[in-house]
């Protein structure tokens, strides 16, 4: 199967990777400008009618999923959000065998992170005296800055860092609450693109404002005269202008001679999370084959069997989730398939029931109804046809089989190595 990371729907599927807050932040900002890609689905937006599925979509004896259906209740989580944020993932049901492994990375994370932190922002506020070291010298003013991010409800990055990070053990399908009753309340929960939430909210736009409005850089700035300006960026970040309005190469890797004065500084004071590695990062390859099962599990021809149960199943219900053969940016060819296209369908359904137009021809950017998810009414019920059908083909028992299967092979196959990382984690947290 087609890695969502691969291709146009990195946004939706974030790529495995660190979750430190601040650069899941800027991730995150790039990311969520990119479009749904969602070209192709066609659905019947009409009231799942007949008679409910009973039972329960996700596995009975798998303990609470995310508290009410947005919040990790794994170890070391938080209790769940206020607001019921739309996952992408599933918990695990309790004893899955990859868990202690990552229970013991998020751990040693949640111990030595604070201080890693702490440790780059003193990075990055050496880097800052550099840079105004490095442009004083060159004849231009700069002014170090503090670094500024915007700050979103920590609710809402939670669910980001658990659905996106690496140190966390989940089902490849999209959450759902564990009653029909509740679903039909929520669908899925709410989704906003990180763009949408935070960097265009009007707090965020007030915060930018101001501190443009107190940071002597832009009074500089704009001092300067056009070619003034032009080596001005060209010092401070390698960029030059190209004629329409934007700046083209940044010289990120360079840090020679020529090179940007941000580049200088940033290759004189080496990054602590480089310098004095979590375990992760240093048993990156065996934590990045843990993380690989979740798209094992996707590829797998028992899944995607039943992901065509599951489709034939939604199609009764009016809605067309049949797979979609995709390729993605790299010319890898793939499939898209299961729950997860019903959760496209519905980010992409509007409060009146149309689906945005996702096509090369279509808009650039659908109105905001139909690339989020608001609780509207056709929204949910897509959500209830998908409850209904995990239900009906017993979806969620069968792929937490398919993937404690893959996991016990993974442990089987690398326990010494696994055992060495648990070692590791032990001596990190010792030596503080």
């Amino acid at each position: 199967m087609l890695r969502e990371s691969d291709g146009w729907r990195a946004a939706l599927r974030p790529r495995p990777d660190r979750a430190w807050a601040a650069s899941l932040v800027r991730a995150l900002a790039a990311s969520m400008a990119l479009a749904l890609g969602l070209a192709g689905l066609v659905a019947g937006c009409s009231r799942p009618s007949g008679t409910a599925a009973s039972g329960t979509a996700n596995d009975p004896n798998a303990g609470p999923n995310a508290g009410p259906n947005g919040g990790p209740t794994q170890a070391g989580a938080t209790a769940g959000p206020a607001v019921r944020w739309a996952m992408l993932n599933s918990d695990v049901p309790p004893g899955m065998p990859l868990e202690p492994y990552y229970a013991a990375l998020r751990h040693e994370e949640s111990v030595l992170g604070p201080a890693l932190e702490q440790a780059q922002a003193q990075r990055e506020a050496q880097i800052e005296d550099e840079v105004a070291r490095c442009m004083a010298a060159a004849g231009f003013s700069y002014y170090p800055q503090s670094a500024w991010e915007p700050e979103p409800d920590p609710d809402y990055m939670a669910v980001w860092q658990r659905d996106g990070g690496w140190l966390w053990d989940f089902l490849p399908a999209p959450q759902l609450a564990d009653t029909r009753e509740e679903v039909a309340q929520h669908g899925y929960g709410r989704w906003e693109q990180y763009a949408d939430y935070v960097l265009m909210s009007p707090d965020y736009q007030d915060a930018r404002a101001e501190a443009a409005a107190n940071d002597p850089n832009w009074q500089y700035i704009e001092s300067l005269s056009e070619s003034a300006l032009n080596a001005y960026y060209k010092t401070l970040e390698g960029l030059e202008p190209t004629g329409d309005g934007a700046w083209v190469g940044a010289e990120t890797w360079n840090t020679g001679e020529g090179a940007s004065c941000r580049a200088q500084a940033a290759g004189k004071f080496p990054d602590p999370a480089l310098e004095d590695p979590l375990t992760d990062y240093v048993y990156q390859d065996l934590v990045g084959g843990m993380a690989d099962i979740k798209w094992q599990v996707d590829d797998d021809p028992r899944t995607l069997a039943m992901d065509r149960e599951w489709a034939d199943c939604m199609a009764g219900f009016g809605f067309d989730v049949a797979e979609e053969h995709v390729v993605g940016d790299s010319g890898q060819a793939g499939v898209i398939s299961g729950p997860i296209q019903a959760f496209y369908l519905a980010r992409a359904t509007g409060a009146d029931g149309q689906v945005a137009d996702t096509s090369l021809d279509g808009p650039r950017e659908p109105p905001k109804d139909q690339r989020s998810l608001i609780g509207s009414q056709p929204e949910i019920d897509i959500a209830l046809a998908d409850f209904d059908c995990r239900v009906e083909t017993d979806y969620m028992n069968r792929l937490i089989a398919i993937q404690r299967e893959l996991e016990t092979a993974f442990v089987q196959d690398n326990r010494t190595a696994l055992e060495e990382m648990l070692a590791a984690i032990e001596a990190n947290i010792a030596a503080g």
